[in-house]
C-alpha cells in the first residue's frame, strides 16, 4: 500500500496535497487496525495521552464528530455545539459501563465516535514521536528549526469549539484595501477576544507556545501587527471593504461637522448610482444588479430589504459578483459592494 502510493504520488508533476493526505491517512488507519489494542496500551502512549489530555481529548473527539457530521461547522452540531470536558471523556470512553460516567453496570461496547477518536489520539502520538525525532536530529547537526505561527484559527476548529469565549466569533480578520488590492482581504477566521484571554494570564497562548517549543527553537509569528491592531470585518462579508481597525480612535460627529462634513449617510451607507453600477458591472450585468436595488431619490439607489451582507448579495447575484469585483480591481475601483 505505502510503496504503491509513494510511486504514484512521486510520479506526479506537482504535489497533490489532498491525494497525499488521503493516502497517508489510509496507511495510518491500516497500521492502527493491525496494531489492534496494543496501539493504545503502550505505557509510553498512555503516559503521553494523560499529560496532553487538555488539548488531545477535545481534538480527537472534534475530529471524530467532524467526520461523522461531514463538516466542521460545530455551531450546527445541536447539543454537541457546547461541550464540557466530562462529556468529552464520556464520548471518548473505550470501556464504557452502563449507568454513564462512573457507572458500575455491565461493560458496553465503545461508540463509533469513541473508536474514531482513539485513532486520532494515536495518530497525534505518532506525529509527536516523528517530529520530536526530526527536531532532535536537526539539533544534533547544529540545525535550528523555526516554526510558523499563523495569525488566527479557523472558525470551524477545535479551539473555537471548546473555547468560543476566547474569540469574537461574529467577526472576521483581514487587511484593508490598498494599492495592491482595492477590495482588501478577508481571511475568514474570527478575531481574538484579548480581554477574555487576559483574564487567565493568556493561558491559551502559553499552552500553544509551550507545545511548539517541544520541536522548534524559534517562531515566525505571522502578521504580528495584528496582535496590536487588527482589521476586523463583521460576519457575512466576503471582502475587506467593510472592516475597521480594532482598537481604533473614533471620530466624533462634532469633529466632522467642524470640518464641514455633514452628509453622514454618504460616509456610512453604500453609495450606489446607476452610473456606478454600469461602470463597475458593465452593460450586460448592470440590469441584474439594478434588479436588486430601489430608487431613494436624488439619483441614489439602495439595496432592497434583506440584502444586508456581502454574502447575501453574492448569493443573489451569483457570478456577477466575481466579475464585478474583477472589473473594479482592474479600474482601481471599490468592488461590487459599492461602498463609499
Amino acid at each position: 500500500m505505502a510503496a504503491e502510493a509513494r510511486t504514484r504520488l512521486n510520479g506526479l508533476p506537482q504535489v497533490d496535497y489532498q491525494a497525499t493526505l488521503s493516502a497517508k491517512l489510509r496507511i495510518a488507519r491500516e497500521v492502527f487496525r493491525r496494531a489492534g489494542d496494543d496501539a493504545l496500551l503502550c505505557a509510553a502512549f498512555l503516559e503521553w495521552e494523560s499529560a496532553q489530555e487538555e488539548w488531545l481529548l477535545p481534538y480527537s473527539v472534534f475530529c471524530a464528530l467532524r467526520d461523522t457530521f461531514g463538516h466542521a461547522e460545530h455551531w450546527r452540531w445541536g447539543d454537541l455545539a457546547a461541550p464540557t470536558m466530562d462529556r468529552l471523556r464520556a464520548m471518548a470512553a473505550l470501556h464504557p459501563r452502563a449507568g454513564g460516567a462512573g457507572g458500575e453496570g455491565a461493560p458496553l461496547e465503545p461508540s463509533p465516535v469513541a473508536r474514531e477518536a482513539s485513532f486520532w489520539r494515536w495518530l497525534q502520538w505518532q506525529l509527536h514521536l516523528q517530529l520530536g525525532a526530526a527536531a532532535r536530529y536537526a539539533t544534533s547537526r547544529r540545525v535550528v528549526l523555526k516554526g510558523d505561527l499563523p495569525i488566527g484559527v479557523d472558525k470551524g476548529s477545535v479551539d473555537t469549539w471548546v473555547h468560543p469565549e476566547l474569540f469574537r466569533m461574529d467577526k472576521r480578520t483581514g487587511a484593508p484595501p490598498d494599492a495592491f488590492d482595492p477590495n482588501g482581504q478577508n481571511w475568514g477566521f474570527p478575531t481574538y477576544n484579548w480581554e477574555a484571554m487576559s483574564r487567565d494570564g493568556y493561558a491559551w497562548w502559553r499552552r500553544r507556545l509551550a507545545g511548539l517549543s517541544q520541536y522548534f527553537s524559534a517562531y515566525r509569528i505571522d502578521h504580528i501587527l495584528g496582535f496590536f491592531r487588527i482589521w476586523e470585518m463583521p460576519e457575512g462579508t466576503t471582502t475587506g471593504l467593510l472592516g475597521r481597525f480594532r482598537p481604533s480612535v473614533p471620530l466624533w460627529r462634532d469633529e466632522l461637522e467642524a470640518q464641514g462634513v455633514w452628509d453622514f449617510d454618504r460616509l456610512c451607507e453604500p453609495f450606489i448610482t446607476e452610473e456606478l453600477v454600469e461602470e463597475v458591472f458593465g452593460e450586460e450585468l448592470a440590469p441584474l444588479v439594478m434588479g436588486v436595488t430601489e430608487d431613494v431619490g436624488h439619483g441614489r439607489l439602495r439595496l432592497v430589504s434583506g440584502l444586508h451582507t456581502e454574502e447575501l448579495i453574492c448569493e443573489v447575484l451569483g457570478a456577477g459578483c466575481e466579475e464585478g469585483a474583477l472589473r473594479a480591481e482592474r479600474k482601481g475601483g471599490c468592488g461590487y459592494s459599492a461602498s463609499a
